[in-house]
């Protein structure tokens, strides 16, 4: 399992994408994700619009991310734009990948039990969790 930050291959290290991956990889550790244990293979052909594939290091906000939830112990794909916190007209704290039995307020006990168990701190967004920790 690879803990350091890093890019998908067609991803150049520019500062953008370098300040990018470093929020990223902050968000998929507070949701109790990380990286595959097996490896997956970065599709070709991909640009800043355009894809169709999973990719292994973190993409850009708008590619599938292959992680693992630690959680529920399943292999996703993720959107980071997915993951991001919304902002504005309609704003939404970071949520967790569809079918994920710890997701919404009515699990919040469960999730703060479960991030307990892993040792992970709760992420000070989640407070319905929160509010279940011992």
């Amino acid at each position: 399992m690879t803990t350091a930050p890093f890019l998908s291959s067609f991803l150049r290290p520019n500062p953008r994408n370098v300040e990018s991956l470093q929020a990223a990889w902050a968000r998929k550790l507070e949701l109790g994700y990380t990286t595959r244990t097996e490896p997956v293979d970065e599709p070709e052909g991909c640009t800043r619009t355009r894809c169709a594939g999973v990719h292994q290091g973190y993409p850009g906000s708008e590619h599938r991310w292959a992680l693992h939830c630690l959680l529920c112990n399943v292999d996703i794909e993720v959107f980071y734009s997915h993951m991001r916190e919304r902002t504005g007209k309609n704003p939404a704290p970071p949520r967790r990948h569809k079918g994920c039995k710890f997701s919404g307020p009515s699990r919040a006990q469960a999730r703060a039990a479960r991030y307990a168990e892993l040792g992970l701190a709760l992420p000070a967004w989640d407070a319905d969790a929160l509010a279940h920790a011992a």
